[in-house]
């Protein structure tokens, strides 16, 4: 009996074994591989986190594998905001005590994934001591800090470890009493496309009896009328040019999609192309998955817009091209997050609707993609900045890039320190000033009554 017995437990043990393997494999081979994440990921990389090898690049065994994998996502973003903390100040002998206890030099020492229970509402993960490691003496240092915790370094208006430079006491001094609306307020006019046509004036447009759309089966006559009036076949780019039978989407095995992939956006558009896929809408493309979808989102999303996949041609008719409709509409038909929600009642909004109505000037209106997708400049060119995920938070990023070109610094520096005002989307007035600017009125004061008594004293 006994012996029957265990071997009656045997062929249990056998059998859920075969089970669990059976779950796991299935999981690992052809589900979502929920099971083997260690804990949940940021709203910052789950979009990817069943592809392990964009940041697991290599072994587990070293740290340098991974610092590159996030260099390889992140490395231009740091460039562009001027890293303050550069691993080159880690690695300077006259700092090598500050390493002992806090290894600057990896990214994943303070950003650590899969531990939620250190993430932050910016979906930054870091130890809330972090600061203290290297600036414990800082009450001492400057009276002005006396009476902050430990943790408030990185609260909006205040230190932003990667890029202070909206902050430091130098330039807060340069933007003293400035007004809270600039008398020059206006954004940049994307002109890229302008620029190209004038280079390129003595081709002659693209008409409706020169459409290539016999290349496009189900291609219909209204579709061709649209293309006809776009800047596409102003620029002679014609249908067979992105509808390309090796850029079509393959669906089911045998339905073919005859939306475009990305790969035709790129062959003119690459500059943009790049900066969408290091954004949240683009990364999961970066890492040579599917498009992110939108009922894949963390954030509040509209019901309707479950089934859409993020590509260029989400925000862009490439038929019909409107960059007014992208600008908001396209923003407004997914999003449904408070701020996302009271944009149309929002002074922004008022502007954004006077200026595509012709009644003020060019660059004078605010649509979503003006502070979430600003303007950039090179030589003559003035391009949109497609990887929004460089202006969404810390709120202090967008102080520079974004609202230093209409508001005065501590106007914009209270707004962003003020949660509730985003989220109704600056539908009220701020009642006080940024403190950051009474210290520097105070130590600018203290500077000059010391000048005074060296004088006195010289005299």
């Amino acid at each position: 009996m006994k012996e029957g017995k265990g071997f009656g437990f045997l062929h249990y043990g056998i059998l859920v074994s075969v089970v669990l393997g059976t779950i796991f494999g299935y999981n690992l081979f052809y589900g979502d591989r929920q099971l083997f994440l260690p804990g949940k990921t940021t709203h910052g990389h789950h979009q990817v986190e069943m592809q392990c090898s964009a940041c697991h690049v290599e072994s587990f065994e070293s740290s340098e594998p991974m610092q590159q994998a996030c260099m390889n996502c992140h490395g231009e973003s740091l460039d562009k905001a001027r890293d303050t903390h550069p691993k080159k100040k880690f690695t300077d002998p006259r700092n090598a005590d500050l390493l002992a206890n806090l290894d600057a030099t990896k990214c994943a020492t303070c950003h650590v994934e899969h531990s939620p229970e250190i993430t932050g509402e910016f979906g930054v993960t870091m130890p809330e001591d972090f600061c203290f490691y290297c600036h414990q003496e800082i009450g001492q240092e400057r009276e002005s800090h006396q009476d902050y915790s430990f943790d408030s370094c990185s609260d909006a208006g205040c230190h932003n470890y990667h890029d202070n430079r909206a902050l430091y006491e130098k330039f807060l001094a340069k933007h003293l009493d400035e007004p809270n609306l600039l008398d020059n307020a206006e954004l940049r006019i994307p002109n890229a496309v302008d620029l190209w046509l004038k280079k390129n004036r003595d081709k002659p447009a693209l008409q409706q009896q020169d459409s290539s759309s016999d290349a496009v089966p189900g291609a219909t006559q209204g579709i061709v009328e649209d293309w006809a009036q776009s800047v596409h076949a102003t620029a002679q780019v014609n249908c067979a040019n992105c509808h390309d039978s090796n850029n079509w989407v393959t669906r089911e095995g045998t339905n073919v999609n005859h939306n475009i992939s990305i790969d035709s956006c790129v062959s003119c558009h690459e500059r943009q192309v790049r900066s969408f896929r290091q954004g949240l809408h683009g990364m999961r493309l970066a890492v040579g998955m599917p498009p992110m979808r939108v009922k894949d989102a963390r954030l509040p999303m509209l019901e309707d817009a479950q089934h859409r996949s993020l590509t260029c041609a989400t925000c862009h008719d490439p038929h019909k091209p409107d960059l007014r409709q992208a600008a908001t509409e396209a923003c407004l038909g997914c999003h449904s997050d408070e701020h996302s929600l009271n944009y149309r009642n929002s002074a922004h909004a008022r502007s954004w609707e006077l200026e595509i109505s012709g009644e003020a000037a060019a660059g004078t209106g605010v649509s979503c993609a003006s502070c979430h997708m600003p303007r950039t400049k090179k030589g003559k060119a003035v391009f949109v900045e497609h990887n929004q995920s460089l202006t969404l938070e810390p709120n202090s990023k967008m102080l520079r890039p974004v609202c230093l070109n209409c508001h005065g610094l501590e106007f914009a520096s209270a707004a962003l320190a003020d949660r509730d005002l985003i989220n109704s989307n600056f539908s009220y007035s701020i009642s006080s000033s940024h403190p950051s600017f009474a210290l520097v009125r105070k130590r600018l004061l203290e500077k000059k009554a010391r000048k005074q008594k060296r004088q006195q004293e010289k005299n």
